[in-house]
């Protein structure tokens, strides 16, 4: 199956590596990400709500694939920059789920019947995944020695798996009126030009 970006993969084998487990792959680039604009009309249709809804949830997911694509490299010289950097790469990425928590939370009504339901789903999903890697950050901020900045370290990994995991449209199969609307919508558009169900590339795939 496509992946969407394999930075996550590419960034988990290096927290792999910093914590003394493996080798770290040649560097690959991610690709753009892009949410396009929303559908504004004083009198629009349904289905037109629909689409604009859609884009608006997409452009809200695209937030976290945008971190993705910026998360820095992390330098496993030391064990002291393994550190430093395993947590630039976390806040990168507790910024971007941040921004897609919030413009979850800030949709519109739900056009159809279901719409609700997958948002709800999304905000348990992102905010799940958020405050682990907030508690990973935490814990490396507060290490104390080698050996537990290393297990920080390799803690790293689990947010970066459950990021991986995630299917970008998770739900949207489910309800018939925003499957379809998500192929006229741009930012949809963007994540699922190549696959019906984008995911952020997890290690090892």
């Amino acid at each position: 199956m496509h992946r969407f970006t394999r930075r996550v993969g590419l960034c988990a084998a290096l927290v792999c590596l910093a914590a003394g487990c493996g080798a770290a792959p040649t560097q690959q680039s991610a690709p753009p990400s892009s949410a396009g604009p929303t559908p504004t009309s004083a009198d629009v249709s349904p289905r037109d709500l629909t689409v604009s809804w859609a884009n608006d949830y997409c452009g809200a997911v695209s937030e976290l694939v945008l971190s993705v694509s910026e998360m820095p490299a992390i330098d496993a010289s030391s064990p002291r920059r393994a550190s430093e950097t395993s947590g630039e790469l976390l806040e990168v990425v507790v910024g971007g789920l941040d921004r897609t928590v919030d413009r979850l939370e800030n949709l519109d009504a739900a056009p159809v019947v279901g719409a609700d339901r997958v948002r709800e789903q999304a905000l348990n999903t992102y905010g799940g995944i958020r405050d682990r890697a907030r508690a990973v950050l935490d814990e490396l901020h507060h290490a104390e020695g080698v050996e537990a900045s290393r297990k920080a370290v390799s803690a790293v990994r689990e947010p970066l798996d459950d990021i991986g995991a995630l299917d970008l449209l998770d739900g949207f199969d489910a309800v018939p009126e925003l499957r379809e609307a998500s192929s006229d919508a741009p930012a949809c558009r963007t994540l699922t030009s190549t696959d019906a169900a984008p995911r952020i590339d997890s290690p090892g795939s």
